[in-house]
């Protein structure tokens, strides 16, 4: 197994429309994202200049936004957005095909000045053909490439949403000391109860504890 770390160029096309949100923002700090099925899920902790509720009307209305919400955060605010890759379907179509052939990871991504950098874990036999779909479909160079544990993920092991349920709670900090999201505001994001998010989590984490130390 390898794993690359990936420099994807700011896509001017892809946020125009935009700019009055990077002016809405004071600061945006902890900006993370990553891929849940054809959605991608964006946490960041951002301070507004103007109401967040206005914010957060005109996020949702852009068409390629499912869910958008902001929890109030000591003077700050928690900005959880969930939005549909198909304003960039051509190249979504072309990485999710890649993932037919084989094991391809989108692990983790974050914002560094004007490139977005992204963890993929991947097949050795399928390296070159990752690195030459995101240089054709976004124009990105390889920062580096290395080893990776062979065994497979315990992530495997989980159901599907049990998955993105456990995945949500870690990115969001749920799981750190002091937690930064609760148990309600998971369950807001998820549009699900708090004790079936309650009990995916206690699920998810029994079978990550079997298969982990079976």
């Amino acid at each position: 197994m390898k794993r690359l770390k990936i420099a994807i160029p700011y896509d001017g096309d892809l946020f125009a429309g935009l700019e009055w949100l990077l002016e809405a923002i004071e600061w945006a700090y902890g900006d993370t994202y990553f891929t849940i099925d054809t959605d991608v899920i964006k946490l960041v902790e951002v301070k507004f200049r103007e109401s967040p509720e206005k914010v957060i009307e005109r996020l949702r209305a852009l068409h390629q936004v499912r869910d958008v919400r902001a929890f109030p955060r000591n003077g700050m605010h928690l900005l959880y957005i969930r939005a549909s890759l198909e304003p960039q379907r051509e190249q979504a179509e072309r990485l999710f095909e890649l993932q037919k052939k084989g094991l391809v990871i989108f692990e983790s991504g974050t914002f560094v000045g004007d490139e977005s950098i992204l963890s993929v874990l991947c097949e050795e036999e399928l390296l070159g053909e990752v690195v030459r779909t995101f240089r054709e479909a976004y124009g990105a160079r390889v920062i580096s490439v290395e080893e990776a544990e062979p065994e497979s993920s315990p992530l495997s092991k989980l159901t599907k949403r049990q998955a993105e349920v456990l995945l949500l709670a870690y990115k969001s900090g749920y799981f750190d000391e002091p937690r930064k999201v609760t148990l309600r505001e998971l369950a807001e994001m998820l549009n699900l109860s708090p004790s079936t998010v309650k009990e995916h989590l206690r699920k998810g984490l029994k079978r990550l504890l079997d298969e982990t130390l079976k």
